[in-house]
Parts: structure tokens; sequence; C-alpha cells
């Protein structure tokens, strides 16, 4: 696992991710200087285990849509409840890129970190 080492990396930002297959919740922490190489790595929610990390190549500030911007892609004017969620699907494969999971009046939706929506979250599949 990546070791968060250079001195001056601090949290840049940290984010509970609740997961829809039969693992536990955990938290997303990414670690390094705005301009910088990063770290992200993912802690279980419960037992506080590092799972994985990730290096970045530079932090960018943000590797996450924000709520707001998602709430808005979906069309959303009446939100019940929004969540940072993962299961592998079509609509990710990383545990690294959840996705938010909007209940809106009108029904749910899934928002990936590129903005596309998603109706449901279908098998990943092959390949």
């Amino acid at each position: 696992m990546a070791v968060v080492h250079e001195r001056g990396a601090t949290a840049v930002a940290a984010h509970l991710v609740e997961r829809l297959d039969e693992g536990n919740p955990y938290f997303l922490i990414l670690f390094g200087k705005q301009g910088s190489e990063g770290t992200i790595i993912a802690v279980d929610a419960l037992d506080g285990a590092i799972t994985s990390s990730a290096q970045l190549e530079r932090v960018e500030g943000a590797w996450l849509l924000e709520q707001a911007k998602a709430t808005e892609l979906a069309g959303c004017e009446q939100l019940l409840e929004a969540r940072l969620v993962w299961a592998p699907s079509r609509a990710t494969r990383s545990p690294f890129y959840p996705l938010w999971e909007l209940t809106c009046e009108s029904g749910r939706v899934y928002v990936d970190c590129e903005g596309k929506l998603w109706n449901s979250l279908l098998p990943a599949g092959p390949g």
C-alpha cells in the first residue's frame, strides 16, 4: 500500500462511500499538495484498515464531481437524498470512482464522475 510520506502532504478531501454490493462502506481520502503528486487511499469505514491505494501524477483539487453539480446534471428539482455509492458496474469498475446516488421526487438516478447519468447500475460484465 502507498504510504503518504511527502513533507507537507495533507488530506485534501475525504468522502464516505456506501457499497451497494456486500462490502463494507469505505472512506476515500486524497492526500497531497495542489499542483504536486498525490495519493488516494481507501479506508474501511468499519475497521480502519487501508484496503487499497492509488498514486496521482498531479493533485488538481477535487477529483470527484460535487454533489451540487451532480444534482444539477440530473435535473433533480426536489432532492430527497444524496450519497456516494459504489458497486462494480458498467457505470464504474473502480472503487476510486464512486457515483452519486440521487433520490429525487421523480425517482432515483446515478451520476458518475464524468457527469454521465445512469438510471440503474448494470453488472460490469466481461472486458
